[in-house]
């Protein structure tokens, strides 16, 4: 998609045509929407089963699941909402909208994190076939 729309953005617009502008501020970020987010998936994938096998073993216990959970989250998630929004938006907005696209999503990454802790537990319950 990213490819086929990068090519719509090389057509020469009708001249009645009110729409183009608006096609091309939406759509010529998104190569460094998509490169961000494989970027950010990869990293922060690769670090969170790294981080959760580390503590795995310093946290062995069935009851401290949660530290093994929340901790290996929080860190790949804070990586992953640095290299994404890096890539995406650094340089396309003002610093300031930056900084503020960074801590929201990562709040939000971060809440999300504490409260599918006990979707966890759960699971972990769940019969093993």
């Amino acid at each position: 998609m990213t490819l086929i729309m990068q090519m719509v953005l090389l057509f020469k617009p009708h001249e009645t045509d009110f729409a183009q502008e608006a096609l091309s501020t939406i759509f010529s970020i998104l190569p460094r929407i998509a490169a961000g987010s494989l970027a950010a998936y990869l990293v922060s994938q690769l670090t969170d089963v790294y981080i959760f096998t580390y503590l795995k073993k310093k946290f062995p216990k069935e009851n401290q699941f949660w530290i093994r959970n929340n901790d290996s989250t929080m860190i790949s998630q804070l990586l992953d909402t640095l290299i994404f929004t890096s890539i995406a938006f650094l340089g396309v907005f003002p610093m300031e909208d930056w900084i503020q696209i960074f801590f929201t999503t990562y709040v939000l990454k971060f809440l999300i994190a504490i409260l599918d802790t006990p979707f966890g537990y759960m699971a972990k319950r769940f019969p093993v076939k």
